[in-house]
């Protein structure tokens, strides 16, 4: 049984507010991945670790890269590395159960499912790989009850729902290089991507400027990497429910940003010349913004507006220039 998302990287998964120069380093590593070159990414990677060994996100990449070779217990211990160190991240959680259910161990990626959603309730993607996990835990004991009595017409009856359901589950289509056998897990860009950061402050809590300033970067740059890994529910996750939609429905404004970021085949954000204004639980981010894809291609100066929302910077307006 392979689950059926698999966070992949792509454009930069728990991106770190780091250094220009070294984010351009991670993603031309993130690109090598992509076009299949494992052995070149895998390399560079651990050169880039040498020198930065705390680094998330090539840490999370050569967890991936280790995933498509079929090293699987290596890439188990990137993970596994990554929980010890971000315990507030879901994403090393879920990649975790993926594995885990690749090798069939089920209680084990049951564990990590429920770690990834006690540290991100609302985070979809866990909860339907833990039903996918209870699905297959269930299978398994219904087979072993009948190996007991397989004259049990209501284990068999089970078994043939249960069986019915998981076969029915079609296989997600990847949209960046992943791993192709059925037998393993299969990648899809989902989920938000949050930044392994010290916990932003309440309301009630003083706030520190720099560092709110460093926590509304971090979350411009998980917002354009989303977007540029295509990965919707990421780059929807970083909007407020109170997102001014210029007279649409907020259900509708997520149709139509949906729509515009799926249909391109590549899709290529970099934001330079950025600069925060904060104040108190609110702030804006001005900045570059250069957009390429197969289909288009523009330069523009945007500002977004957001406001701290349950500890997590959301955008409540943009405009652009």
């Amino acid at each position: 049984m392979a689950l059926s998302r698999f966070i992949a990287v792509a454009a930069a998964c728990i991106m770190l507010a780091a250094p220009p120069v070294l984010a351009d380093e991670v993603q031309e590593i993130n690109q090598q991945y992509r076009s299949g070159n494992l052995n070149g990414a895998l390399t560079r990677a651990n050169a880039y670790l040498a020198k930065n060994p705390k680094d998330a996100q090539t840490r999370f990449l050569k967890g991936l890269i280790l995933a498509d070779q079929g090293k699987t217990n290596d890439a188990i211990a990137v993970f596994t590395s990554l929980t010890e160190d971000y315990p507030e991240l879901p994403e090393p959680y879920n990649n975790l159960a993926v594995l885990y259910a690749s090798q069939n161990k089920y209680a084990e990626a049951k564990n990590a499912l429920e770690m990834a959603i006690r540290t991100h309730p609302s985070y979809a993607t866990a909860h339907e790989n833990l039903g996918d996990v209870y699905a297959k835990m269930a299978s398994i004991a219904y087979d072993k009850a009948l190996a007991l009595d397989n004259k049990n017409t209501a284990a068999q009856t089970k078994l043939a729902l249960i069986q019915d359901l998981i076969g029915a589950q079609p296989g997600k289509p990847a949209t960046s290089k992943v791993i192709p056998a059925a037998s393993k897990p299969v990648a899809k860009l989902v989920a938000a991507e949050p930044t392994p950061i010290k916990p932003a402050p309440t309301k009630s809590s003083p706030v520190n400027p720099a560092m709110a300033n460093k926590d509304v970067e971090a979350a411009v740059m998980r917002w354009a990497q989303a977007w540029s890994a295509r990965n919707v529910d990421a780059y929807l996750a970083a909007y407020s429910s109170n997102f001014a939609t210029d007279g649409l429905t907020h259900k509708e404004w997520e149709a139509q940003r949906r729509a515009r970021i799926t249909a391109p085949a590549t899709i290529d954000v970099k934001i330079s010349k950025l600069k925060v204004e904060q104040q108190g639980d609110t702030a804006s981010a001005t900045f570059s913004q250069a957009y390429r894809s197969d289909r288009h291609q523009s330069t523009v100066t945007k500002t977004l507006k957001l406001a701290l929302q349950s500890g997590q910077w959301r955008i409540i307006s943009e405009t652009t220039n």
